[in-house]
């Protein structure tokens, strides 16, 4: 398949701006879009995926999978936070970023979206990874997991239920769908895309960076030359229909079997979340075979480890470190069921 086109500066109406690759916090204007020498990955599907990678090869995985509507920087605090100790990488989701963005919905079922992170692991020089999933990068965490356990060594969730229990608390109480009716909306043709895009992305700004649901940590808050750096590929030319189709293909990828993830599993949820109900990391508990901890954050939004990358990237440090005594707790509740910590931060 032919990779994704140059884009022609003089045919864009808006600032050439995407995140820069420093990792830097500071809040220092972004450079244009990544010249042709920035990595990708060639996959088995014909397409190409850009990421952004920290560290050593050599060291162990630990791989991030963004949500919608941001793309790989979404994760910039912790390529840099865990780069010493692992090879950190963060890609731009099939569709999404400088990824190749195929133009048909069935492009976008499971199974394709979990071969391109198999395949990701294998182009790395991997065979298996910490895999760390935000928003629609953590319900595909949650998938790969339960297709291919032996590839991940722990699994870490930002703000995305159980795939399960999501669907068991839409039931157990439909007016759950209310807090998602983005989803539904978007299943539309043609009318969500000219709804986003309206008033120079009003929506999309509004969704990060708004008072109800955006960032709210005052420190942490996007510029807008950082919030430029996602809206830039979401104005190109199909650039919202492919992150929309992950919504668009979710009645098909909905009907999927209650599985057991196996592997030590470390949630986060930002408390303040106004997309998604906090009681639903909860009915993860019935779905988890080894130990799971969840750590819910006060004060912070949907977009959790850019609200608090501190309190974020610790909790994930202490996660990791807590491994042999996670791997004997294993050991010996093995066949006793799930094994479950609540704590608050």
């Amino acid at each position: 398949m032919e990779s994704t086109a140059a884009v022609n500066p003089l045919t864009i109406s808006r600032p050439l701006s995407l995140p820069s690759s420093s990792f830097s916090i500071s809040s220092s204007p972004l450079p244009i879009p990544p010249s042709p020498s920035s990595p990708f990955l060639s996959q088995s599907s014909g397409l190409r995926f850009h990421y952004v990678t920290k560290g050593d090869s050599r060291k162990p995985l630990m791989l991030f999978l963004h949500g919608f509507p941001e793309n790989w920087y979404s994760w910039r605090y912790q390529l840099c936070g865990f780069s010493g100790q692992y090879h950190t990488v963060a890609m731009d989701l099939r569709g999404c970023g400088d990824s190749d963005a195929p133009s048909q919905l069935e492009d976008y079922s499971l199974e394709k979206l979990c071969y391109d992170i198999r395949d990701a692991i294998d182009e790395l020089g991997h065979t298996s990874c910490v895999l760390v999933g935000h928003d629609w990068g953590g319900m595909l965490a949650w998938h790969f997991t339960l297709e291919r356990p032996d590839m991940v060594q722990r699994l870490v969730i930002m703000n995305a239920p159980h795939p399960a229990s999501w669907l068991d608390a839409v039931l157990r109480r439909p007016s759950e769908l209310l807090r998602c009716g983005h989803a539904c909306f978007f299943q539309l043709p043609a009318l969500p895309e000219f709804t986003l895009s309206l008033e120079d992305f009003k929506l999309v700004r509004s969704l990060l960076c708004g008072g109800r649901g955006g960032i709210r940590n005052r420190a942490r808050r996007l510029t807008e030359a950082q919030l430029e750096g996602y809206l830039y590929r979401l104005s190109q030319p199909g650039g919202l229909t492919a992150p929309l189709n992950y919504y668009r293909s979710l009645l098909s990828n909905a009907l999927y079997k209650h599985q057991e993830v196996e592997v030590p599993c470390l949630l986060i949820w930002g408390e303040a979340d106004s997309i998604l109900v906090e009681g639903m990391s909860g009915g993860t508990r019935p779905y988890a075979r080894g130990s799971v901890t969840l750590h819910t954050i006060p004060g912070c939004s949907h977009w959790v480890q850019q609200d608090q990358p501190e309190t974020v990237n610790q909790l994930l440090w202490e996660f990791l470190l807590d491994r042999e005594k996670d791997v004997e707790r294993c050991s010996a509740r093995r066949g006793a069921g799930w094994a479950i910590k609540w704590t608050r931060e």
